[in-house]
């Protein structure tokens, strides 16, 4: 999307200082700024973005945007480059990106929830890719930051705008919502993720029914717990149920799925995903997309980095489904695996799952207890929670199955004595765990 500082400063009154220039991108790191951009100088807890801005300079970018407080590093460069001055970059950023999106005109749509996301808005993004062109949310780029980069830097022209919203705190779907001013909106789950910002998961399904403006047509899945909490939000929601007359699980080749008269086979590995898929039809039926159109789109879905994709790693086959962790992705993982027939050894490889506060101690003894009935030949369980879940394998007599280490050194060395050519490894955890370190470890194994 390119524009102008001139346009910039008019729709979001920021002074603009230094001559006006054209913009072709932005960034808030400097490390992937590019000639032609706007820098965006955040002000976070450890470093202050108007440290970099010599850096912008340096890679010739176009523009910074900029805090008022930071007057001294604008006096500092003003010949060098342009500036737009403001009191809030963040909010400054989301009005423009807002305003924009609002000129161009593509039919958006919002997807928020505890778990489900990604992997929907990459269905529903699919199904709608068979009529126009469609932007949507690159890489996690669903944050409060995140999300007005993600729509500047979009394609201005296409037909719909399908992104993410992610919330970890109070407070932040107002201006997720308000930046992307959904006419759709998907609430895939309200789980338990970020449960130490929010206390209770009715917190939870408050906070992400905020997606849905008086002008948005809501879609939640039809056994939604928070159902009535989400309606006193909006008023146009419709509870979704499964539309498929046949499901049938291939294994590691997906699902093969019947809609009406069309039967096809999505490239997503696991049960869960017909729920996604579900909500991704309802969207696209709303907007007049025939049974075949759906079928179409959702048989060209492609495995995501991190979402229960299939790899080889060497002779090994990993289930690498390690971008985040959920009590319930946690399940849905761990039962896929059980489903699945394998000549040789099937391995459980889990990280720790992160923010979840006060219930993270029993969220992990769950994880423990489905584990105890996993139909597999060994348990590798990595983290300093995860020792929660080791602990009831253990009291179920499942020691000499499972190992337990807070080190991830000594889990790499486990897995390497153990895994043999041939095996299945699943491997999850939170982002933060870092579980995809050990895709080097299983490329030894011969």
């Amino acid at each position: 999307m390119r524009f102008s500082s001139a346009l910039f400063s008019y729709l979001t009154s920021a002074e603009h200082v230094g001559p006006a220039v054209e913009i072709s991108g932005a960034s808030c790191d400097s490390r992937k700024l590019e000639a032609g951009w706007l820098f965006v100088c955040l002000r976070g807890e450890r470093t202050n973005g108007s440290a970099f801005v010599h850096e912008a300079v340096k890679k010739k970018a176009a523009a910074v945007l900029i805090d008022r407080c930071d007057s001294d590093v604008v006096m500092r460069y003003r010949k060098d480059i342009t500036f737009l001055v403001c009191h809030d970059v963040v909010k400054t950023l989301s009005r423009f990106a807002s305003l924009q999106l609002l000129g161009s005109r593509p039919i958006s749509i919002g997807i928020t929830g505890s778990c489900g996301k990604t992997t929907t808005k990459e269905m529903i993004a699919s199904i709608l890719s068979t009529r126009g062109t469609v932007s949507r949310t690159p890489g996690n780029m669903n944050s409060t930051i995140g999300l007005p980069l993600a729509l500047i830097n979009s394609d201005p022209d296409c037909d719909y705008a399908v992104y993410e919203l992610g919330v970890d705190h109070p407070g932040e779907m107002e201006l997720l919502s308000s930046t992307l001013c959904p006419e759709l909106a998907v609430i895939t789950n309200i789980g338990i993720s970020h449960l130490e910002n929010f206390r209770t998961r009715e917190n939870i399904a408050l906070e992400k029914s905020k997606i849905l403006l008086p002008q948005t047509k809501g879609f939640i899945p039809a056994d939604c717990q928070f159902a009535d909490i989400i309606r006193r939000q909006g008023r146009n929601v419709e509870s979704v149920s499964s539309p498929f007359s046949e499901v049938q699980f291939l294994g590691l080749d997906g699902l093969r799925l019947t809609l009406g008269r069309h039967s096809f086979v999505m490239k997503a590995v696991g049960m869960h995903n017909v729920q996604d898929a579900a909500l991704a039809a309802a969207v696209a039926a709303h907007l007049g997309f025939d049974d075949g159109e759906i079928a179409q789109g959702l048989s060209m879905l492609e495995p995501m980095f991190g979402r229960s994709r299939v790899v080889r790693q060497g002779s090994v086959t990993v289930i690498e489904d390690c971008y985040n962790a959920t009590l319930d992705s946690m399940k849905d993982a761990i039962s896929t695996v059980s489903r699945l027939s394998w000549k040789k050894d099937k391995f459980i490889v889990l990280g720790d799952m992160k923010e979840l506060g006060s219930e993270s101690a029993r969220a992990h003894e769950y994880v423990g207890s489905i584990l105890c009935n996993a139909k597999c030949e060994h348990i590798f369980l990595y983290g300093e929670e995860m020792e929660n879940a080791y602990r009831i394998l253990c009291n179920n007599g499942l020691r000499g199955k499972s190992v337990y280490t807070p080190d991830f050194a000594r889990l790499s060395e486990c897995v390497r004595t153990t895994v043999s050519k041939g095996d299945l490894v699943l491997i999850k955890g939170s982002r933060a765990m870092a579980m995809e370190r050990l895709f080097d470890t299983l490329r030894e194994v011969g």
